[in-house]
Order: C-alpha cells, then structure tokens, then sequence
C-alpha cells in the first residue's frame, strides 16, 4: 500500500491537475478575441467513433484517479463513463472547433492528405493542452510541505523532463500551424491500417520515438535544444470498416519513417500486427475509449497485463524498457486488417 505522504502528494498532484484541466484556452492557429466559447472537444471523433464503440452511451476508460489509486494500491483501473465525457478537452473555442474538424467530423477517412493533417493536428493539439497543464502542475507544487529531498529532486527533474516535451511540442505546433493554415496538408506522411473487424477500442495520441518494434534506441529524449521528431497516431472510421492511422509531419521524417519500418520488419519476422499495434497502443497512449463488453469479454490475465502496461507506461518511476514495443500483449486483439495504405 501506498504510504499516507504519498498519497497526499498524489492527491494534491491531480487535484492540480484537475485545477489546470479546466482551464480553457483555444489551440487554434487563429486563436484571438473572438475565441469566447470554449467547448469541451473531443480529441477522440464522438460522432463516428465513441457514438460506434459505446454500449448504453457509455465506454470504459483506464482511470487513474486518486480514488481508483487508493482503492487498488497506486495501480490504474477502467471506469465507466459517458461517451460524451470520454477524450473530452477545453483546447478549442466552438467556432474554431466545428470549422477546422469538418473534413474529419462528417467524413469517413479515406484518406485524403488534408484528413490525415487534421487528425495528427487534433492529436498534437490535446497532447499539448495535456503536457502544458501537466508543466504548470509540477512548477506549482514544487516546495510542497510533504515532499522530501529526494522527492524533491524526482520532482525536479520530472519537472525537466516534461519542460523538454512540451517545449518540443511548442516547436511542432508551429511546423503543424504553418502547414494547416496554409493548406500543404501534403507536408504530412502517413500510413493506415484499414480494419474490418468490429471496433472495440479508440484511440488518440503522440509520441517521440525512442525505441522502436526491434528495440532499437532512435533518439534521446534527455538531449536539450535538439528538437526530437514526432509522430501521432489515432483511430478513425473508415470508408470501409475501421482506421489504425500513424503520421508525422515531413520534419520529423527521419526517424518516424524508420519507426514504420521496424513495425514492418518486425511483422517480417513474423510478429503479429495486431498485437504489435494493441502493444503499441497502451505502451504509448493514455487517451483510450473501451467497448466494455470488449473488456468484460478479457481474459483476467489480459485485463491485467493491459493494465500493467498502462501503469508501467504512465508511471515516473518505470524508466525505460529498450523492448517495450517487441514483446506481451500477445493474442488479445482479434482484428481483421485488410489493406494497408501509405503516402509513399
């Protein structure tokens, strides 16, 4: 069990958190004065995707909740909740919101260019929302009355470490802003993995490419003023069944484009995609929706080894495992992919 400093170091943490969260601001490349309205935007599609996987208008979500850390001893558990409440943020004013979005709000992806900057652009901007609350959160409990010195210093130094990300995400916003506003949505790479099996799970998220399917270290995130490359990734509805989308931005190429590879290579040497790709997601997202009957349908050694991604993945105090993405989570997912399409 978790001692009682800290769990009231964790209970200050995300009441902050909370605090910070519902501060509303717009994210869009236009943003001014006339942003008055900001909504909670769903940084997961409702309509197509929540509306498809909800049961009773509800999913699951992987909770990570002061009152679900206290009953389960610091380890995160699915919630039920609303499908209007799931992947929501205050990161858009109304207007901005349902303008931009549009082309993905009420379109299938096919994919066009411009549907797959939109949603590597709704994915980055959530993150950003996330990892700018997460920087003002750490900046105000520093000094805490209950953190000792070595907390201290593990606060500082995730304190650095989340100051590195956002100020890398500072920096691919304005590559994303340019290219949006400016309509060179080809300045996007993508590769999709079309579905036809039921959609249980949905997803939206980025990532700095550290290790990839082989266990391979790409880049290190600990080096200061080198921007890293950045890819994001999402679930769609698709023309046709279900979309699994990954995409970066032409400047973050380089080792994004080696990222896919070794996915591909990894699936050569005879890895199941489907499990690569739910390993995928629960090692690098935490912005999931759940069909509950899905996760009731588990196995209770699979609920917990998901779980135990989840709480590795979010942890501060995990570190890095280089094989992350090569291994467990095997034999859960049961999808049906039928084609793969590329911007290559």
């Amino acid at each position: 069990m978790l001692s009682g400093l800290r769990m009231k170091i964790i209970s200050d943490f995300l009441g902050e958190m909370k605090r910070q969260s519902e501060r509303s601001r717009c994210l869009h490349f236009e943003h001014g004065s006339r942003c008055t309205e900001h909504i909670s935007a769903h940084s997961i599609q409702n309509s197509g995707q929540l509306t498809e996987i909800s049961e009773n208008g509800h999913v699951y979500k992987i909770n990570g909740h002061f009152s679900t850390l206290k009953k389960t001893g610091g380890k995160p558990a699915p919630k039920k909740i609303g499908r209007n409440d799931a992947s929501t943020f205050l990161g858009f004013c109304g207007t901005h919101d349902t303008q931009l979005f549009r082309p993905i709000d009420t379109i299938p992806l096919k994919p066009t260019y411009e549907q797959v900057a939109l949603y590597a652009y709704r994915s980055l901007c959530r993150e950003y929302f996330v990892k700018e609350n997460a920087v003002r959160t750490l900046e105000n409990l520093k000094g805490h009355e209950a953190l000792t010195k070595e907390k201290s210093e593990f606060l500082e130094a995730a304190l650095k470490g989340f100051g590195i990300g956002f100020e890398g995400l500072i920096h691919h916003k304005r590559h994303y802003d340019n290219a949006i506003s400016n309509g060179k949505f080809h300045e996007f790479k993508y590769t999709v993995f079309i579905a036809h099996s039921r959609q249980d799970l949905a997803f939206s998220g980025v990532l700095y490419p550290h290790f990839d399917f082989l266990g391979r270290q790409l880049q290190d995130l600990g080096v200061e003023g080198v921007p890293l490359d950045l890819i994001t990734f999402f679930s769609a509805p698709a023309e046709e069944g279900w979309a699994i989308g990954i995409a970066w931005h032409e400047s973050s190429d380089r080792y994004c484009r080696e990222f896919l590879r070794s996915l591909a290579t990894h699936v050569y040497e005879g890895a199941s995609l489907d499990d690569a790709i739910l390993r995928f997601v629960f090692s690098c997202c935490e912005n999931h929706a759940i069909r509950m009957s899905w996760w009731d349908g588990l196995k209770e050694k699979s609920q917990s080894s998901i779980l135990e991604r989840v709480r590795f993945m979010t942890s501060l105090e995990c570190g890095y495992d280089p094989r992350h993405l090569c291994v467990v989570l095997e034999g859960i997912a049961k999808w049906e992919f039928g084609h793969v399409l590329s911007s290559d």
